[in-house]
């Protein structure tokens, strides 16, 4: 059995990450004998025909990709693409969004055949193991398919009680150069589950609210493979609250100590959950940012929405993390129910505020009631109405919901309020550039190189551009090749090609008198 992965593009212009639950299913299958392969679409150009180009290469028995609610449009488009190339490829679709909306995705997009429920691990073994074999799937647990035109969903499978016994992620099986080139941390898990009831978020019904907490030795071994042999120096913990279990996280930060691991790392946490001595520990061990989502500054909306929080919270955790040398970025949503006019400017203030005294970054996003939350379900209950299905919208920088008191247009206004803001803080940071001063110097040289390495990327630049005759300069001619394609100054283009190869990111192979840059 032959099984071909696929990650899903984002419809924005942003800096992907490599794609964790990927190389979770990756590993479990190569765990198991199963030949897996996965095709990686976020830090390359994404077209019809490099998928197809794939599929003839590798010809996979089955297919799967897994996405959220924003890029489902795009998964579902590419899982076609493989139907009509060989409609004997079993297609498959995971994630959020497929497990919360599997009705419309099974009788919608017909050249689906399963969706997988929920954690996937073990479910995609099974589900091989079975294709394979010739047997029924319906014996597999934790899946959807169609049955004529019903949806048949299998017994639910229940949530791997031993996070432990899950092999460490496959990243060895995506284009790990590509995400070093333009500086993305890595991501890793040490726990699933969340015991939090906001009505935004669908984690607790995906992961459930009991955490299951993974070995801090098992932990800290992957972030030694991440760190040492693959190289990266900047790794995001992804656990919804990693501060929720304060003696789990001081053993992870005592054995990163321990084996003295040097690398800037993050964590998403709740203000309510820190103290002075985690902090401590935390910064001692590297952490360099924390994201709270502090969602509002109103006390009325963050009780309607379940958070458990109150502004208070987000200072005083905001305080006690710069206080213990770590950054903070508080995350703010618009349009929540029962927001205002007023409420929206409240939580304005509150972020410029927190930034004045405690130098807290912060952004905003607009409300997207994503499938599987309270909120999509029961909007009518909050006082809240949803104005499209379009899914490609649910990117949070659109209005598509509006609350008696917050039109969309009333919401736009005070985005576009927080996008001056933003666009103040770049003019001033060029203008003192432009002085001279070093530190916005250097963030502009760092701005200008990630959106180059980005544009060589979705560009397939060097897989284009990469190929030449032995010479004297093979690096400055492919530096001139691709200044003259991008229309970039020489020096900036040898500059930056310069670093690649320097890094070991881009190599060069040389066979009867022709050579090729390739990515390491």
């Amino acid at each position: 059995m032959r099984v071909l992965l696929m990650s899903t593009p984002y419809p924005l212009e942003e800096n992907p990450i490599p794609p964790l639950s990927l190389s979770y299913l990756a590993a479990v299958l190569q765990s198991e004998g199963i030949e897996v392969q996965i095709l990686d679409l976020l830090v390359s150009q994404h077209s019809a025909r490099k998928i197809r180009d794939k599929l003839m290469e590798y010809q996979p028995q089955m297919v799967g990709a897994t996405c959220v609610t924003l890029n489902s449009t795009s998964a579902t488009r590419n899982l076609k693409i493989c139907k009509d190339f060989d409609p004997g490829i079993v297609t498959m679709l995971g994630g959020p969004h497929a497990s919360f909306a599997i009705k419309e995705t099974l009788l919608r997009s017909r050249w689906i055949d399963v969706v997988i429920i929920g954690e996937g691990e073990r479910t995609i073994v099974e589900l091989a193991r079975t294709l394979e074999k010739g047997k029924d799937i319906q014996q597999v647990k934790g899946i959807a398919f169609r049955e004529d035109n019903r949806v048949e969903k299998t017994e639910p499978r229940p949530l791997i009680e031993d996070l432990n016994e899950l092999p460490i992620p496959a990243r060895h099986l995506l284009p790990l150069s590509k995400y070093r080139a333009i500086d993305a941390p890595c991501t890793i898990i040490t726990s699933r589950g969340c015991p939090y009831k906001c009505i935004f978020c669908s984690g607790p019904r995906l992961f459930g609210r009991r955490v299951r907490f993974r070995d801090p030795i098992l932990v800290v071994d992957e972030i030694e493979q991440i760190h040492k042999v693959f190289g990266f120096n900047k790794l995001n913990i992804v656990d919804d609250t990693f501060t929720l279990n304060h003696r789990h996280a001081h053993t992870v930060c005592d054995e990163i100590m321990r084996r003295n691991l040097k690398f800037e790392w993050n964590v998403f946490a709740r203000a309510d959950t820190v103290t002075t001595d985690i902090l401590k520990k935390m910064k001692q061990a590297g952490c360099s940012w924390l994201l709270y989502g502090a969602e509002s500054a109103s006390p009325e909306i963050l009780k309607t929405i379940k958070k458990g929080t109150t502004p208070e919270d987000i200072r005083r955790g905001t305080k006690l993390s710069t206080e213990a040398g770590i950054g903070v970025f508080n995350s703010f949503i618009f349009g929540l129910p029962g927001e205002s006019p007023e409420t929206a400017r409240l939580s304005l203030d509150f972020a410029a505020e927190l930034n004045r005294d405690y130098d807290a970054k912060y952004g905003f996003h607009l409300l997207s009631p994503l499938p599987g939350t309270e909120l999509y379900e029961r909007p009518k209950d909050y006082g809240l109405r949803i104005l499209s299905r379009n899914w490609a919208k649910y990117d949070a920088n659109e209005p598509i919901t509006e609350t008696p008191t917050m039109s969309p247009q009333m919401v736009m206004e005070h985005m576009a309020d927080y996008d001056r803001i933003i666009t103040y803080v770049w003019q001033e940071i060029e203008r003192k550039a432009a002085e001279g001063d070093p530190t916005c110097a250097e963030q502009m040289r760092q701005k200008a190189s990630k959106e180059f390495i980005w544009r060589v990327l979705k560009g397939d630049v060097i897989e284009r551009l990469g190929r030449m005759k032995d010479g004297a300069d093979p690096e400055g001619l492919l530096a001139q090749k691709v200044s003259r394609k991008m229309g970039v100054p020489l020096d900036f283009a040898e500059q930056e090609m310069g670093k690649l190869v320097q890094m070991g990111l881009l190599k060069r192979e040389s066979v009867n008198g022709k050579s090729s840059w390739l990515w390491s």
